[in-house]
């Protein structure tokens, strides 16, 4: 398995693209029912493939990711070929907290000297969706396009 299961919730969530899968597969209703009871094993591995596609779909779709603390901003740009970070460091005795609502928006030159700006990039080392979904399990959020360029635009 290439990312993790669906739980139940999110398979009812997806069933009629679960039934499209199935059908896909040239499983019928009825040849679902009698798998669930007598081929266990089969019907974990569907789940599992199925699991896998949802994620890659889903996960081709998005561009930015980003990971916030009180000291830390990252906004990752996941291209098809690198994945690049622009990011804030605050220094420990700041009071500026980076969790704090429109804290950009509310942002002047008093504050730059208390902050690092970092950008870096690197190319995949893994498959991109892989990196990404990595990136998720630790923490990050999916985002847009509007932050990265809000902080582009302030450095």
């Amino acid at each position: 398995m290439k990312y993790k299961r669906l739980r139940s919730e999110e398979l009812q969530a997806l069933e009629k693209e679960f039934v499209n899968f199935l059908a896909s597969a040239q499983i019928t209703g009825p040849d679902w029912e009698k798998m669930k009871e007598q081929e266990l094993d089969k019907v974990n591995e569907l789940i599992e493939v199925f699991s896998d596609v949802v994620y890659d779909k889903v996960l081709r779709k998005i561009k930015f990711l980003e990971f916030r603390d009180a000291k830390t901003l990252n906004i990752f740009n996941c291209t098809e070929e690198k994945i690049k970070l622009l990011g804030l460091r605050v220094n420990e005795n700041s009071p500026l907290d980076l969790t704090a609502p429109d804290v950009l928006s509310k942002w002047n030159e008093s504050n730059s000297g208390n902050v690092t700006v970092v950008r870096t990039e690197k190319s995949y080392i893994k498959d991109r969706e892989l990196e990404m979904f990595e990136l998720l399990q630790n923490g990050c959020l999916i985002s847009d396009d509007r932050l990265y360029n809000l902080l582009i635009g302030m450095i």
